[in-house]
């Protein structure tokens, strides 16, 4: 609820952080605060559609990409300037909600994937037999924008060339290293995928409506909810390392856009863990350990299979004193901080995350 003093209102922000590898159960703590709040604006704060959220909800298993994790529960939804819009994906699971937000907004300077970053990524994993991305072309994409000339999704849904635009990003593939190989030579020149792909950036423009986000945070919103993607052991080095994100992934990005605002907002992060570490594919994960060797009672996740893109989901032994000490960092006094402890069921280490961080919120496995 907002709150006030004496007239100034004060709006509820909440930062919803992933303290390890991604996987913590974020969409858990996400839905569990939209479900508690009135009016929520739940911000997509950064990565892009590579995220895979999911909450369980009386009609079952949901995973977000697209969308946030409130969205079930009735929050409208904002894309910031450092989320990746994904055009066809935004369709795939618009189409698929069984809840749809009643207002959707973007940056006017979001990002934007076309199908030609996913399979320039695609590619180059599987020449590297690598198993560290998910193939919806997040890095592919941010190198893009650096390295050629690129409009925004608005300007390119009002050229009369889109055609053309999509051709000068297939060349800019084409000059590089990448090798088209033959499994992918026919979807590279399809013309019904240029054409398919044309047709989902048309409903993302008009379905997701350009707004700054000063503006759409004034819109009669009590609760701004920021989703953030991966987790803080993830974030973003400065180098292409394959095994990290493009993006900050601690509280950095949701404080700039807080700047943005005049009003008297109060803050707090959320820092979201499970009683041990897990993480996808390739890349260094401290510790490491098999699940039955942390506790009899860790399940195998249900959305956490193998697959292609991602690989292996992997367990590791979560020391406590270096997570107090991410966290502290990552929060630096700029914010007060609550801990969110999920999937306290498998593994009881409760007492322990309140003897060294006194208050802590605790969840039972999110999936079942």
């Amino acid at each position: 609820m907002v709150k006030y003093l004496g007239n100034l209102i004060v709006m509820k922000a909440r930062i919803i952080v992933g303290a390890n590898y991604g996987d913590e159960g974020k969409a858990t703590v996400v839905a569990n605060y939209t479900k508690q709040c009135d009016n929520v604006l739940n911000v997509l704060t950064n990565g892009g559609a590579q995220r895979g959220h999911s909450i369980l909800t009386k009609d079952g298993s949901i995973t977000f990409q697209h969308f946030g994790s409130g969205t079930y529960y009735n929050a409208d939804n904002y894309y910031s300037r450092y989320f990746i819009l994904n055009p066809m994906q935004f369709v795939k699971e618009y189409n698929e909600l069984i809840v749809k937000p009643h207002h959707i907004y973007r940056d006017p300077l979001c990002r934007w994937s076309t199908p030609y970053d996913m399979i320039a990524n695609s590619i180059d994993e599987q020449k590297r037999n690598r198993h560290a991305s998910c193939r919806m072309g997040i890095w592919t994409t941010i190198k893009r924008h650096h390295e050629m000339e690129c409009m925004t999704l608005d300007n390119f849904i009002a050229s009369e060339n889109k055609r053309l635009y999509l051709e000068k990003i297939k060349q800019y593939y084409e000059k590089t290293d990448l090798e088209i190989t033959k499994e992918w030579k026919d979807i590279w020149n399809s013309e019904t995928l240029a054409g398919h792909f044309i047709n989902d950036c048309e409903t993302l423009a008009k379905t997701a409506k350009p707004v700054e986000f000063r503006q759409a945070a004034k819109l009669s919103y009590e609760n701004l909810i920021f989703e953030n993607g991966q987790g803080l052991l993830l974030c973003d080095t400065g180098e292409n390392t394959y095994d990290t994100t493009p993006s900050n992934t601690g509280i950095l990005y949701a404080m700039q856009m807080l700047k943005s605002l005049d009003d008297k907002i109060d803050v707090t992060a959320h820092y979201v863990t499970r009683p041990y570490l897990t993480r996808h594919g390739d890349g260094n994960i401290s510790d490491e350990s098999l699940r039955c060797e942390l506790s009899e009672h860790v399940n195998e996740d249900r959305t956490n299979h193998f697959n292609d893109a991602q690989g292996d989901f992997r367990f590791g032994k979560l020391d406590l004193n270096k997570l107090k000490t991410r966290v502290e960092h990552n929060a630096d006094n700029k914010v007060k901080y609550e801990i969110e402890l999920t999937h306290c069921d498998e593994m009881d280490r409760v007492a322990e995350f309140k003897n060294l961080f006194g208050k802590v919120n605790v969840y039972d496995t999110p999936l079942v």
